[in-house]
């Protein structure tokens, strides 16, 4: 293999056979920068890489592929926040994983999936056809940031097919990825992201500034990739972490998003896709939005439990899944795989897996919880009109699940499972004990009727379930500033009566309008979407609050135009204030 004549090999042992790794196997790019991979094959009873050609699974990280292995002497793919799966090498796969431009051992800038680096994506996939241990066939998969890469390779497939190319990704096992670079994480309701987007940049950039793991064999070479890794990581965090800050274009949805976002493409994507999630994942909102936008999938799964970014959640029905979704595609074995259940979901508070034949459920009910007098929730419209007030405050009591789910579940606690310090500052509202079992699945909005003081807001609203003892355990939340309250009807999502279940904000700098102070509005706030289940003698809460410290942070320029405001919840009579909940039967 004259291509790996630059890496270095060794041998892994293995439990039950051996599998041949090449260390920072050379892959060129078109505009001659070198990515750097780790390969694994199938190896022979001497440990020499065995003669053949493999389907590939296909692994591109931006977390430093050699971050616990810093020579890169022998390539283990447990490389911290990045790994690989070797043992499917042992099954009759070549395994391989790559540094996005820019990081590990990667030449390069980063810039978190500009449009070089998705070029790269084709360029990855031409190389990787060219290989002698190559049948051509390639599965894309990973978690978080790999979850994102896997979607975006497939996406450059496409583009490569529809210039005349051989098709090479032929699945995709997409684990926490996200739909929307902008809504999903980057930016709730149009404040920024402060609890997990900080750190997460951080990671990127603290793991690219380890030197790459070819400094050993090309001192020279590796020095210049690691002055580019310094430069260009720190130097895009830092760029984009004050433009957000001051209310810069990157503040605004726009081309920078579009381009990032798997969602904008995945309408294009014709071959089998899994979308594996978490009710308080990070990208709670975008997995299941992502089955959604899969309209072309032939053979497409959505797989959604209750855990966090960084915690496991309950076991599989079946543990051996992903390898047989690997099995199937890529070497035709007749397991059956794409005839188990297209939308698997555990519920919280559930003790079962449930498979609903779609989503959103076609059996749901949406059903609005009407906010009342006494701070009430109730599913009957109350006829006389009132309101409630409270102070807009810049910061909030960071003891909440918000918290955990935004610092990627690394900040557990009591707070977790109990909101009511972050309660004590907003305005909540809560149902009678429930008289039976309520199971809730689907989206979730709340269209709040309000009036400000001040020419904007941050509007916090949280679903939450409250046990007999009072504790408030979140189940889901929303967020929307007030001055980008604008809704296109063309991209929201309505149910089969016409109702609007997800209103889409365009979160534009057009699209922004200061809010006319004491002049009342509707404020359609995006709750994420979950399913589950409230018990008998629970009560339901609705809690409108007006910050989220540490977990999002408005713009100082929407901050100063909210400072010393109010807020008065407007609720019975003409102003219909409401959450509307996706009720399943039974």
């Amino acid at each position: 293999m004259a291509t790996l004549t630059a890496a270095v090999l060794c041998t892994l042992a293995g439990t039950a056979s051996a599998s041949t790794a090449i260390c920072n196997v050379p892959i060129p790019t078109s505009d001659g920068v070198v990515l750097r991979g780790n390969l694994w094959l199938p190896s022979n009873p001497d440990g020499s890489a065995a003669a053949g050609a493999y389907p590939t699974v296909l692994t591109v990280t931006g977390y430093n592929k050699d971050a616990t292995n810093p020579t890169g002497q022998a390539c283990s793919g447990e490389g911290g926040v990045a790994s690989a799966d070797t043992s499917l090498a042992d099954r009759g796969y070549a395994v391989l994983l790559v540094d996005d431009r820019g990081t590990g051992a990667s030449q390069g800038n980063w810039d978190s999936w500009g449009q070089r680096t998705q070029d790269d994506y084709t360029d990855l996939l031409d190389w990787i056809q060219a290989q002698p241990w190559s049948n051509d066939s390639v599965a894309t998969t990973g978690q978080s940031y790999m979850g994102i890469t896997s979607l975006l390779i497939a996406e450059a497939d496409q583009a490569r097919i529809a210039a005349g190319k051989q098709r090479a990704v032929k699945a995709v096992w997409a684990d926490i990825p996200m739909s929307d670079a902008y809504r999903d994480v980057t930016f709730h309701g149009g404040a920024t992201d402060t609890g997990f987007m900080p750190f997460w940049l951080g990671l990127t950039s603290s793991l690219s500034s380890l030197p790459p793991s070819t400094m050993l064999e090309d001192p020279a070479g590796s020095t210049q990739t690691w002055a580019d890794h310094l430069a260009g990581t720190w130097g895009f965090a830092a760029q984009k972490l004050v433009e957000t800050t001051v209310a810069g274009d990157a503040a605004y949805d726009g081309p920078f998003y579009r381009l990032r976002s798997p969602g904008e493409r995945a309408g294009k994507l014709d071959i089998p896709v899994v979308i594996q999630g978490g009710w308080w994942d990070i990208f709670q909102r975008g997995e299941p939005l992502l089955y959604e936008q899969l309209t072309k999938s032939p053979n497409k799964k959505l797989i959604m439990s209750p855990h966090y970014h960084v915690s496991d959640g309950p076991p599989m029905e079946d543990p051996d899944l992903k390898d047989k979704w690997f099995d199937r595609w890529l070497q035709g074995a007749r397991n059956g795989v794409e005839r188990t259940p297209s939308v698997s979901l555990y519920p919280i508070g559930g003790d079962a897996w449930e498979h609903p034949s779609a989503w959103p459920p076609r059996d749901v009910t949406y059903t609005p919880a009407y906010l009342g007098d006494g701070k009430t929730l109730d599913f009957t419209a109350p006829a006389l009109g009132d309101g409630d007030r409270a102070p807009l405050l810049p910061a909030s009591s960071p003891c909440s699940r918000m918290t955990t789910q935004w610092t990627a579940g690394l900040a557990q606690g009591p707070c977790e499972t109990d909101n009511r310090t972050w309660e004590a500052s907003g305005l909540t509202y809560t149902s009678e004990p429930l008289e039976q079992d309520l199971k809730l699945t689907g989206p979730v909005v709340a269209n709040v009727w309000a009036e400000l003081t001040s020419k904007d807001a941050t509007l916090v609203s949280v679903l939450s379930d409250v046990a007999p003892s009072g504790e408030s355990n979140q189940i889901t939340a929303g967020f929307l500033l007030a001055s980008q309250r604008a809704v296109d009807p063309a991209r929201s999502t309505y149910d089969r009566n016409g109702t609007l279940i997800r209103p889409f904000h365009p979160f534009t700098r057009a699209s922004q309008q200061p809010v006319t102070p004491n002049d009342p509005a509707l404020y359609r706030i995006e709750i994420y979407p979950t399913s589950a289940i409230f018990r008998k003698g629970d009560r339901i809460r609705l809690t409108i609050g007006s910050a989220d410290t540490p977990a999002t942070a408005p713009s100082l320029p929407s901050l100063a135009d909210s400072l010393g405001g109010e807020i008065r919840v407007l609720h019975g009579g003409r102003y219909t204030s409401h959450v509307l909940l996706p009720v399943a039967p039974g």
